[in-house]
């Protein structure tokens, strides 16, 4: 778990403690307003290498390289220990445990000058991506099956070709995550073993047909094989894939797992090169299919091998739609990403890229996340996806993961009155709900009195009386306005209810009056009164963010910051004073 990431020193950080508490393997989205430092949060990471943070010169906070900028981060293991680690520009001790990588936006600005005294013009590249820094050699495996037909003895005509087995990239691909269980499977007590079951094949006759003799392997020598760990380790991989084997598919299995033993242990070097080069040629060609089916308007977008490097190369910002473009970008460099995090336990944060997709390639997004997290889990990772964004996932229902965790980087000080917080949480019950709505929380003219309900719930009781519910919501106002300590609950219900009382003293006619107040939400009685012939200001539309927010409570989610965060934004503070003047 990453339990505090502290930044200091880089671009518009200066010094801040992040307390996040991030769990692994699951999308955890960080909601900070713009502005807040989420690009400096990404620089800060970004600018890590194994050995120390390397800043770019505008990345200095304040311009200065007199300051120092230092990354740390508070990491709790599997068994609870804690261990602090950090970066500085001399060191860096977070990269013996994590791998970083950062997703941001590839475009960047490019002048175009001028000639003959015309304007000088810019213009917006995509940056090229580097999916692989350096391709592996062409290397192949140097198996050749009359090779080991002669090792193996007189009744080699039992053995299957390894080729079947070194052409399927995707099981080589498995087998390359077992080096160990090879170079074990070639020690002296299994090679013993293994020997002794190849004498015991070879003293059956010549002339038994090799059918015959798959059958009595399995028949006889099957559960000895099995007992073999790391050649029943091989076997049980290759068994796990389909390559048509036929009959007697367990027995060929563990032929196959031997001579790939043999193989591994005769020139490791180049059954590794050839592996790598196997793997890089897989995912080339799982990379150029996930293109293809996502890139439909430009065809010409592709990986390309480049001086040593798989580069994928994207025409001009004009001549590819802006979607096209974000979605293509992200998945290459979520496959850079792939390629770059080996670590146990690894950060991948992702900056902003959500947060401009449509809703199509915002669902493709979060499936390859999906499946990139899953990859992780699968093969014993820990990830930690890091979604940097400006929008709240709880109100712009941007993000569809299921198991996504919200974060608040910004986290406030103010509080909510606990007496407010009981009544929203109560405002359903059905002895007070229809009366709390119309009465408490809209605009009406006329009183109530629920102070027995309010009693009997253990709610505020004097709130039962609507102006003196209403007296509580015009203090926190007041103390907003004066730069008081408030609740901001109850801000947006004092601008809810005055902004609906407005627009009621604009209509004249009582039946009219009468219409308004049956009506349900606070935009609707605006458009009602337009009806009518009045113009509410379109400022009493845009603090629907405000007044729709802040009215209903959801338990086990931080509530405060993102109201909070949206009162403190200096234009909206004018708004809602222009809304009391």
């Amino acid at each position: 778990m990453i339990k505090k990431i502290t930044i200091e020193n880089i671009k518009g950080i200066a010094n801040k403690t992040f307390d996040l508490d991030i769990t692994p393997n699951k999308p955890s989205i960080v909601v900070a307003p713009n502005g807040f430092g989420k690009s400096s949060f990404a620089t800060a990471f970004n600018s890590m290498n194994r050995q120390r943070i390397k800043l770019a010169e505008d990345d200095f906070h304040t311009n200065s390289p007199l300051l120092n900028p230092r990354i740390s981060i508070e990491y709790k293991n599997d068994d609870n220990s804690i261990l602090n680690l950090e970066a500085t520009e001399n060191s860096n001790s977070i990269s013996s445990v994590l791998d970083c990588f950062v997703i941001n936006n590839q475009l960047t600005p490019r002048g175009i000058g001028s000639q003959y005294g015309g304007r000088a013009t810019a213009v917006l590249d995509i940056k090229n991506i580097i999916l692989v820094d350096n391709i592996p050699s062409s290397t192949g495996f140097p198996y050749h099956f009359r090779d080991y037909k002669q090792k193996f003895g007189v009744n080699s005509k039992i053995l299957p070709n390894a080729n079947i087995l070194f052409q399927n990239k995707v099981l080589i691909e498995k087998i390359s995550e077992n080096y160990l269980s090879l170079e074990r499977g070639n020690g002296s007590t299994f090679q013993s073993r293994i020997n002794n079951i190849i004498i015991q094949i070879n003293s059956k006759a010549q002339t038994i047909t090799m059918s015959d003799l798959l059958d009595w392997i399995t028949a006889n020598l099957i559960s000895t094989l099995q007992s073999i760990p790391h050649l029943s380790t091989i076997a049980n991989i290759i068994l796990s894939y389909d390559l048509n084997l036929g009959t007697n598919s367990e027995t060929k299995s563990y032929l196959l797992a031997i001579q790939c033993i043999w193989l591994f242990n005769d020139n490791k070097e180049t059954f590794k090169n050839a592996c790598n080069y196997s793997n890089y040629l897989l995912d080339k060609s799982r990379f150029d299919t996930t293109l293809s089916h996502l890139n439909s308007t430009w065809r010409g977008i592709r990986s390309n091998q480049i001086n040593g490097q798989l580069i994928v190369k994207f025409p001009k910002a004009i001549d590819i739609s802006n979607g096209q473009r974000d979605i293509l970008t992200f998945v290459s460099m979520l496959f850079r990403a792939q390629r770059s995090l080996k670590k146990s336990s690894n950060i991948l944060i992702i900056d902003e890229v959500f947060d401009y997709l449509d809703d199509a390639n915002l669902i493709a997004a979060q499936y390859y996340i999906t499946l990139f997290i899953k990859e992780f889990k699968d093969s014993g990772k820990r990830i930690y996806p890091i979604i940097l964004t400006h929008l709240n996932p709880l109100y712009f229902k941007n993000y569809a993961f299921s198991n996504q965790k919200i974060y608040f980087l910004n986290k406030t000080s103010a509080v909510a009155n606990s007496g407010l917080v009981n009544l929203l949480r109560k405002r359903n019950d059905v002895s007070i709900k229809d009366d709390v709505s119309k009465y408490l929380l809209h605009y009406h003219p006329t009183s109530i009195n629920k102070r027995p309900e309010f009693r009997s719930l253990g709610l505020n009781e004097l709130w039962g009386l609507d102006q003196n519910f209403h007296s509580f919501l015009s203090q926190e106002i007041s103390n907003y306005l004066n730069d008081l300590p408030y609740c901001p609950f109850a801000v947006c219900g004092a601008v809810r209810v005055k902004i609906e009382e407005i627009a009621y003293n604009k209509i004249l006619t009582p039946s009219f009056q009468q219409e308004f107040l049956e009506t349900w939400k606070t935009r609707d009685k605006l458009n009602y009164v337009f009806s009518k012939g009045s113009l509410s200001p379109e400022t009493h539309y845009l603090l629907g963010i405000i007044y729709n927010e802040g009215m209903h409570w959801k338990d086990n989610i931080d509530n405060v910051t993102p109201i909070t965060n949206k009162l403190e934004n200096l234009t909206i503070k004018n708004m809602i004073k222009e809304v009391f003047l």
